[in-house]
């Protein structure tokens, strides 16, 4: 490894008159990087190979060695990507530079992080861009603001979405493979912090996204469009994040009960050892008395019937086929079987459930002229629906069966709120 001494100008740099003196290496005065996008893709692809073998290992160490016929056996090669800072090398040993690790996985939509702080760095470049777009008085500058303002919505968008996909799946793999009962425990709660953080800055943008004055000033349909695909998820995710919740509880109370069933194992045995069980517990009386069948392994019944018998006595045959109808009406009893009644279900309190049949209502709306959003406020539904409810299933049906309605350019003011006019496109059509 080369050195070289760099003297700092005595105009930047001067303590006591003496001129500070640093020493660099080659490989930190002369990084090399990339002039063109076309290089950088030129690069990627000519070791894709090599890169998605790193990346599949990206939770091991690989050895320079165990890749190098992935680069034809030259070496240099792998020096000259750690160079570009694609490749990361470190006593024999080569990895992705951590900006296309990230890239990747997040890309590839693996990533294991939930990136809370993602989310709140885009609101808060929103509430900013916001501010500028309404003091700015020049078109072309508020269009470059609102271009902006739609580039971050789309972001938050797509991690949000992304975000609650990995912490329902960081759930999951936490309970079913952490075998360390503490530390499950611990990333559990982890988890639920996030989904708390996660909630909070959800919440955070459907309060942003109520901006009024913003909103009036700057729509246009590329903008409508985004917010209502971000509405829609947002409320999406915010229902996913209750389930979550419900799953991690539960999750931690079966935890709780097994952890207090081996504590309480593990004193008897220390009771045990020590010959004090007798003494001090009711151990043996509770188990004398208790008159459950061990767990065993249930024994194949091993009768050898004559085949030859079988094919010429009547007697026998007229058995196998009783047999063979008994089997086939069990079979059939244990498919209409049902499940065994909850507890809940015996008990005195009553609950009743709305549900609304939005296919029927898409079908009836279909038959009909004028636009969805009145036929909702005004269709007399069996049941009493508020104003808040048919607003909730006018958003349902419009986003469900969209390939089967037209979203007009036109936009309705109800109650303080904007809503898309929209329309079916064959009026009398009815899809089942």
């Amino acid at each position: 490894m080369r050195w070289v001494i760099v003297q700092v100008e005595k105009s930047l740099v001067v303590r006591f008159g003496v001129p500070y003196f640093f020493a660099f290496t080659l490989e930190q005065v002369y990084m090399p990087k990339f002039d063109k996008i076309e290089e950088l893709l030129n690069e990627l692809y000519q070791h894709r190979r090599l890169l998605a073998s790193l990346f599949e290992h990206r939770t091991t160490t690989v050895s320079a060695d165990a890749v190098l016929e992935l680069v034809d056996g030259k070496a240099e090669r792998l020096d000259r990507l750690a160079a570009y800072d694609l490749l990361v090398q470190n006593h024999g040993a080569v990895q992705l530079e951590s900006r296309l690790q990230d890239f990747l996985a997040e890309y590839m939509e693996v990533d294991e992080t939930v990136h809370v702080l993602y989310i709140q760095e885009n609101l808060d470049e929103l509430k900013k861009l916001q501010a500028y777009f309404l003091k700015e008085q020049q078109g072309i500058k508020k269009e470059r603001y609102l271009f902006r303002i739609k580039k971050h919505l789309r972001e938050i968008l797509r991690i949000a979405a992304l975000n609650v996909k990995t912490l329902r799946n960081n759930m999951e793999e936490t309970y079913k493979t952490e075998s360390n009962f503490e530390l499950k425990r611990e990333k559990l709660e982890d988890i639920r912090s996030q989904r708390d953080a996660l909630e909070g800055v959800i919440r955070a943008v459907e309060k942003m996204l109520e901006d009024d004055l913003f909103f009036r000033s700057a729509s246009d349909e590329e903008l409508l469009q985004i917010m209502h695909r971000l509405r829609v998820m947002l409320r999406e995710s915010r229902h996913n994040l209750i389930e979550v919740q419900h799953q991690i509880i539960a999750y931690l109370n079966h935890i709780e009960k097994r952890v207090a069933v081996v504590d309480k194992v593990l004193r008897l045995k220390v009771l045990r050892d020590k010959h004090y069980l007798r003494q001090q517990t009711n151990f043996h009386q509770l188990a004398s008395a208790n008159a459950d069948l061990p767990l065993t392994k249930a024994e194949p019944l091993r009768s050898r019937l004559s085949i030859a018998d079988l094919q010429q006595d009547e007697s026998m045959q007229e058995l196998v086929l009783k047999v063979k109808e008994r089997r086939k009406h069990r079979k059939m009893l244990a498919a209409n079987r049902v499940g065994e009644m909850p507890e809940s279900a015996l008990s005195g309190e009553e609950q009743t459930e709305q549900t609304i049949n939005l296919i029927a209502l898409k079908n009836m709306f279909l038959k009909r002229s004028g636009d969805l959003f009145s036929f909702v406020m005004e269709h007399n539904f069996t049941e009493s629906i508020n104003e808040p409810q048919r607003i909730s299933i006018f958003c349902q049906l419009a986003s469900r069966f969209s390939a089967e309605l037209e979203f007009s350019d036109e936009i309705k003011e109800f109650d303080g709120l904007e809503v898309a006019v929209v329309y079916g496109k064959h009026q009398g059509a009815v899809c089942e």
